[in-house]
Order: structure tokens, then sequence, then C-alpha cells
């Protein structure tokens, strides 16, 4: 602050100073010319430190000097307010303002300067996107500029309910990946994010895809199963069983499962085998989840016969048979109490929108590795049922990003931000914390916003650890979470601290003595972190001291012009009719071609006849309900 009160001050002495002696060179150049003028003040200056003050006060100079007063008082005024705006905004309260003493012996932590954020994170300009962490300080006649994470790094963001996540670190965010032209999948809680950025992405060329979980029919439409349907189309068995268990797994454990693992692991395999299933043998438009939930109400009743018998039919080597092997193994008893379980896992399926939502692909998930796409999933925030949906895209469209990073040598030729709003509210992807381990070497980026760090606990257990540990750069904004806290406390790190103590005698009030000590002390305690100001930022990186960063809400940047809202209609075409599975399988006669050889040489799933008909093309579907009547 001395610095500053400083060049305040000499600002007013070249007011008072120096100007008046540029007024007078002009003044006798009339006269006797520039150079001869140049020369007399030049001399009377050197004579007469204070000669400007002076020829002041004389008069001759004054009109116009005061002429001038306006422009230069709006100007000090400027850098007066730039100067100590900080006592209001609370840059320099405590405990940023404590000193560091010593040589390092409790700690060497410190605050970075200008200067060394500047090592790691950068500004607007480039040519890259990036994270938005922070607002620069701006200068006297400088454009807007912000701090931005352009490496290929996670990040983690921390705030509690109405922190201003979104509009003060996702919206800016998305406007500077907008202005780059690198792709984004982002989860958008209130739909405000779609609605905000719409319109300028795509003047700026983008395919925007709206998915609405709250509200399907304001959507693009996506079968989950379209994976499993297209490796099966390829003869690519593998990697169909693959998706249809990951889909599973996501399913299966988007709640915590407590006791013995059997149960979640049978209802595990048996939703995978539906899934291969219909994928395989469903007609064409039947090839839904919605299919999946019927076939398992349809024949799951009673004690499971029917489906135990139906899914037994198929073929040995079938995928949706090989699948149901753990859920198969199961007692009787216990059959009927999976095949229950697993209906309840899959109810979110006899929701009418959500089949309508299902029930067609109408985007590719790998869009956004292929061209300037954004996709905006649109989650409920005052309900989280429909959540896992949002789980199941991630993960199909980081697969197929994968899969086209591998046709380029393993990374994308454009980079892809996941920016994940309410991480913690979104039920577990499979394997996630690995694909976080390896997705920045695929030129692939999330950023996780989170209301504290229990949440991706409560969700990912002991993957915590390797989540948080790939997050290179943190940004916190507040948090009621004592460990949390704790744990922003303790990444802080110590420095070391003068401390005084001082006692005194109970007999005599004259008597006193003041000793000073080093110790060490965290730059934040955890109270400290807890009543962290509004509009700032606590940002961490790898190997780097923390930084206070100013990050104002969006009314406060010039993407607030450009992030216009618009509006989003109903669409009319919500009445499109699905073919019943267990319909048309009691209704075909005519047994499909027989199955093609993949490019590999192996044969694809057997088709309909040899899994449901017998020799006499009568459905073993029918033929199993008679046996029980």
């Amino acid at each position: 602050m001395k610095t500053k009160t400083l060049i305040l001050a000499l600002l007013v002495l070249f007011n008072l100073l120096v100007i008046p002696l540029f007024l007078e060179i002009l003044y006798l150049a009339g006269e006797t010319g520039f150079t001869v003028a140049w020369s007399v003040v030049r001399e009377r200056a050197s004579q007469n430190p204070l000669h400007g003050y002076t020829v002041l006060v004389s008069g001759h100079v004054q009109e116009p000097w005061l002429w001038l007063q306006v422009p230069l008082g709006l100007l000090t005024l400027r850098i007066a307010w730039t100067l100590f705006r900080n006592r209001r905004t609370g840059e320099n309260d405590s405990p940023e303002s404590i000193k560091s003493v010593g040589g390092g012996q409790y700690g060497t932590a410190k605050w970075r300067t200008s200067k060394d954020v500047s090592r790691t994170l950068e500004g607007l300009a480039g040519k890259l996107g990036g994270f938005v962490v922070g607002v620069k300080k701006k200068p006297l006649f400088g454009a807007f500029d912000a701090w931005v994470d352009k490496a290929d790094t996670h990040c983690l963001v921390i705030g509690a309910t109405r922190s201003g996540k979104s509009r003060r670190i996702i919206m800016p965010t998305i406007w500077m990946l907008g202005r780059a032209g690198e792709s984004m999948v982002v989860t958008d809680p209130k739909g405000e994010l779609h609605s905000r950025s719409k319109t300028y992405l795509e003047q700026r060329g983008y395919r925007v895809v709206r998915i609405d979980l709250r509200d399907p029919h304001r959507g693009l439409r996506w079968n989950l199963l379209q994976p499993i349907i297209d490796a099966m189309g390829n003869g690519d068995v593998s990697a169909a069983g693959q998706a249809a268990w990951d889909a599973a797994h996501t399913i299966t454990y988007q709640r915590p499962h407590q006791g013995d693992p059997i149960w979640p692991q049978a209802q595990e395999s048996l939703t995978a085998a539906l899934m291969l299933a219909v994928a395989a043998e469903a007609p064409t438009g039947s090839k839904t989840m919605a299919e999946c939930y019927n076939l398992l109400f349809e024949l799951g009743g009673g004690d499971g016969e029917k489906l135990d018998e139906f899914l037994r039919a198929f073929p040995p080597g079938h995928p949706a048979r090989s699948a149901y092997g753990v859920a198969g193994l199961s007692s009787e008893r216990l059959r009927s109490s999976i095949f229950t379980g697993t209906a309840a896992q899959l109810r979110l399926w006899a929701d009418p929108a959500v089949q309508w939502l299902t029930a067609e692909n109408e985007t590719d998930v790998g869009m956004v590795g292929n061209e300037k796409a954004a996709v905006f999933l649109v989650i409920p925030d005052e309900r989280g049922v429909r959540n896992v949906l949002a789980s199941l895209y991630i993960s199909q469209c980081y697969q197929a990003l994968a899969d086209i990073g591998n046709q380029t040598g393993g990374r994308l030729k454009r980079r892809v931000n996941f920016l994940l709003d309410e991480f913690g509210n979104i039920p577990a992807i499979p394997d996630f914390d690995k694909k976080l381990t390896v997705s920045a070497g695929r030129n692939i980026r999330f950023l996780l916003a989170v209301q504290d760090v229990s949440q991706i606990k409560t969700r990912y257990g002991e993957a915590q650890g390797t989540i948080l540990g790939n997050c290179a750069t943190w940004v916190y904004l507040s948090t009621a979470d004592p460990e949390t806290a704790k744990m922003l406390s303790a990444k802080t790190g110590q420095h070391t601290v003068r401390t005084e103590s001082h006692s005194s005698s109970s007999r005599s009030s004259t008597e006193s003595s003041t000793s000073e000590s080093m110790t060490g002390r965290a730059l934040l305690m955890p109270d400290e972190v807890l009543r962290w100001p509004k509009n700032w930022a606590l940002v961490l990186q790898t190997g780097q001291n923390p930084a206070k960063l100013r990050l104002p809400d969006l009314s406060q940047w010039p993407a607030d012009t450009e992030l216009k809202a618009s509006t989003v209609e109903k669409r009319t075409d919500t009445g499109a009719a699905q073919i019943p599975l267990m319909g048309v399988l009691s209704k075909q006669q005519t047994p499909p071609p027989a199955p093609k050889r993949s490019s590999r040489g192996a044969p694809s799933p057997r088709p309909v006849p040899d899994a449901v008909f017998d020799e006499e093309d009568e459905p073993v579907i029918n033929k199993l309900s008679r046996r029980k009547k």
C-alpha cells in the first residue's frame, strides 16, 4: 500500500510542478520559437526546482492549467480508485497481510504475485481455449483480460450452493472455449447454460445439441442402446458386450450398495443380458431400453422361470446368454429377488417421457470429437432419478472419443472439454478415475464442479483420492463443509510467522516482560477458508503456491453482452409409437436372414429364430406361457 500511495503522490506533484513547465514552454514559443522557449524554461527549472509552481501562481498559465484539471482530475480519481479499491474488496484483509519471517524454519509457503501466476496461467489471447479461473487487474488503458488454465490438465471447482459456479466460472469458460473453437460437453442443471450460449456458439459455427432430461420434448432424442446396436451390426460382439456391461454397471450402481455383493453383481448381469438380447434380436423400432423393461416385466414375474428359460433359450456363445451367467447361476429362490431388484433399477423406463427420449437416436455421441460441437445435458436439479442418464451419456461419449482418438494416434485432433456442473449429484461414471488419468493425453479435459469434496467420496469411494489427485488445478469459491475447509487449509501450505508472548507479575503491576518467537501457520486456517470473501477465488495448482484472484459475476464480463438468452420451444412430434417387442415376436412368422460374418471372421450374433423360435416357428415365449398354464 505504501508504494501505491507514493505513486498517487507523484501524480499530484507532476500536475503541480511539471505540467506548468510545459504550458510555459508553449506560452513562450509563440514569441521566441520552441527551441529558445525550451532552453529558457530548462534554465529556470534548473535554478529553481519549484519553478513550475512559481509559474502556476504567477497567473499567465493558470487558465489553460485549470482547463486541464477536468481530464486530469478524472484520471487521478480513476487511478486512486484502482489503487485503493482493495480496501473495499478485501484484497489486503487478513490473513494475506500476515508477513513471513525467519528463514523458512516452519514452512516457505507464500501468496503468488501476478508474475508468479503468469508462469502457469495465460490470458484470453491465443488459439487455445481453457478453464477461466480469475480476472486480471484491468490496466488504466488496457482491455479486459482473465486468467485462463490452458494446459492439458483437469480442474476441480468447489463452491457451495449459490456461490456462483455457473456464472463466475462455467459461463465465462464456455465463452472462452467458443472463442477458441474447442468442443464441449456441458451438464446444465437449470438449462440456463444452453439458453445463454446457444446463439453465441451457433454464430461461431458450432453444432449445438440439447438433450433435456427434465423436459425431453425440448431437446433431441438419444438411444443409449445405439453403441450396442452398432457394434452388433458390425459383428463386433466384444465391443457390444463391453458397451452393455458399462451401461448396466452405471444403472446398477447409481446408488451405493451395502451388504452381499452378489446382489448388485447379479442385477448387473441381468441388465446387460436384457440389453444384449433386445439389441441383437428385437425388430427395428423396438431396440430400446423401454423394451428391456417390458421384457423383464412380462417374463420376470412369479418365480422368474419364464425369463430364465427365455434367456437360456439363446444358443451357447450368444452375448445375451453369456451375460446372463451370474444371474442364471443363482438359485430359484434368489432369482425372483434378483429380477425384482433389477426391475426397480429399470423403473425409470416406465416413465413415458423417458421412453420417448430414448426410443430413437438423433445425435452421435462422438460428434464432439469430429466437428466443432457443444452438447448440453439439461439435468433436473429438483429430482435426481433421471440423472443416471447423464452418467450414461458421458460414459458413452468418452468411449466414442477414445475410439476416434485411437484412429489418429491416440490423441484427438480437436480438444474436447467436459464441463460437469453439479458433478457430485450425477451417479458414478464407470471407471471414472481411470478415464481421468489418461484423458488429458487424449486431448480431453474435465472440469468438475462440486459443493464439497465429500460428494466425490460418496459417489466414488476409494477412487476419490485418484480423482482429486488428477485435478491439477483447484478453484475454491466457498463451502460450508468443515472437512473440505481442513483439506484446503492443508493444501495452502505453512509459512513461518512471528508470535509474541506477554507475562506479568501478580505482585507488581510494573513487572512485565514480552518475548518473541517463531512458529508455523497455514496460509489459510480452516475457519478463514469458511469465511473466504465473495467475488474472489482461491486457486491451487500442483507444485505452486496458492493465489488469490478476483473472480466477479458474469455481469462484469464482456461475455455478458455476447451470451444472450434464447428460448427453446417444445417439439410437436411427441407421439411416436413404439412396437412392443413381445407383440412382434408373437406375430413374427418369417425368420430373418442368416447372420453375416464380421471382418474378423467371427459370426455375428445369431438371429431371432435360433434364440426365440423352435422348429415349428412358434415363439418360445408363447410355449413358456402355455406351460405355466
